[in-house]
């Protein structure tokens, strides 16, 4: 049990990027400590693909040198660019006269399934970063990796997955709150990229920002929503490049009927008329494959969204279990609205007539309680999203 108030912070890959971003880091870390709190630090790789110690600069080299890659090989070259984010900033604390000390995923004993490419934290040992902690430091941590209990193997936990370190090593050292920093100043009720000018919330409760996540929301990892909810840890989603509050993730009552218009891009759909059968929760499809799956009228046909990079593993799953796709849609990708359920309940037809009059042909249609979602050609998705918001939330 810790016996400092401990607040975990969690700084993303344009949070680190640029040496003016990462004093914006120094900033937020020492203004936490002003305010009484201990920090513990988990930070993501510097910058995105074409800046040099970026994941994906670092994955196309090993990719560039021939197919296919060892998913070891992979996982050692991927955790690499963590590992010097890491050392970055812990000097960086000290040049500003703080006290740190940078660990690997591996040094902070966090102990994972060793799956490749997609690895599970099963295990925290918080003892460690508690004694740093309790002497003065600032562990600065490597996101999104962790290693294997007996014989050390280095696994990562996927993509985006720095969100789940900070929540998981939030609640493992007992923090008051998990702060997750990003470029964005909390969660949009769409992605501001697609909508400029989308509303920001106050708050979301845990269940809604979970489905917006698998639904395609990349503000937060959905893993970490969960983590976060099991671990009753209230989660702050914020902007490094300013001093707003952010949007406050936790067992609260929603701020309003709506709360998210997801997109799903870029997916491939799978009819499996005996999906039921698989017996797969939509918490291990997605942490699986990063997939979604949805339900048929009859109860019994499954319809499986997956990016065309897993395509292949869901299918040898499913041929695993006996089950055969029925047919395949490329290109497509999925539109949701995320809310209440009377508010869904009402909604949903008039979101199919929404689509209906612009002209998008929708291939699939699925409602539940808090989510309907259409999936339409992916080149209208932007355009169907910016008509939910002027119909649902403008």
């Amino acid at each position: 049990m810790a016996t400092k108030n401990i607040i975990a912070q969690k700084f993303g890959g344009t949070s680190v990027a640029t040496p003016e971003s990462r004093q914006r880091v120094v900033a937020h870390i020492q203004r936490t400590l002003n305010e009484g709190y201990s920090p513990v630090v988990v930070v993501s790789a510097m910058g995105r693909r074409g800046a040099p110690y970026a994941t994906d600069t670092l994955l196309d080299l090993i990719h560039a040198q021939g197919e296919p890659v060892d998913g070891r090989d992979e996982d050692l070259i991927f955790h690499c660019g963590e590992v010097i984010s890491v050392a970055i900033m812990s000097h960086l604390l000290k040049l500003a006269g703080l006290r740190s000390v940078g660990l690997t995923g591996w040094q902070a004993r966090i102990y994972t399934d060793g799956r490749w490419r997609r690895g599970k934290i099963v295990r925290i040992d918080p003892s460690r970063i508690l004694r740093h902690v309790e002497q003065g430091e600032i562990p600065v941590i490597a996101g999104g990796q962790g290693a294997t209990a007996d014989e050390g193997e280095i696994t990562i936990l996927g993509r985006g997955a720095s969100d789940t370190s900070g929540v998981a090593v939030g609640v493992a050292v007992g923090a008051e709150k998990v702060e997750i920093y990003s470029d964005v100043p909390g969660v949009a009720l769409a992605d501001p990229r697609v909508i400029p000018g989308a509303r920001y919330l106050e708050r979301i409760s845990y269940r809604k920002m979970y489905e917006i996540g698998i639904y395609g929301a990349r503000v937060m990892h959905p893993g970490a929503v969960l983590i976060g909810q099991r671990g009753n840890t209230p989660i702050v989603a914020r902007s490094t490049f300013t001093d707003s509050p952010g949007t406050l993730i936790g067992d609260v009552r929603d701020e309003s009927p709506l709360v998210g218009i997801p997109i799903f891009g870029n997916v491939h759909l799978l009819t499996v008329p005996e999906g039921h059968r698989w017996g797969m929760t939509p918490e291990d499809l997605f942490e699986r494959f990063a997939a979604v799956g949805m339900q048929g009228e009859d109860g019994r046909t499954l319809v499986v969204a997956v990016a065309p990079d897993w395509r292949r593993e869901v299918e040898d799953s499913l041929k695993s279990h006996g089950l055969v796709v029925s047919s395949v849609a490329t290109d497509m990708g999925l539109v949701s609205l995320v809310g209440e359920p009377e508010f869904i309940a009402t909604s949903f037809p008039t979101a199919k007539t929404v689509a209906a009059a612009m002209g998008i042909p929708v291939a699939f249609a699925e409602r539940t309680d808090i989510r309907c979602t259409l999936a339409v050609p992916n080149r209208e998705t932007s355009r169907l999203a910016m008509a939910f918001y002027q119909a649902f939330a403008a």
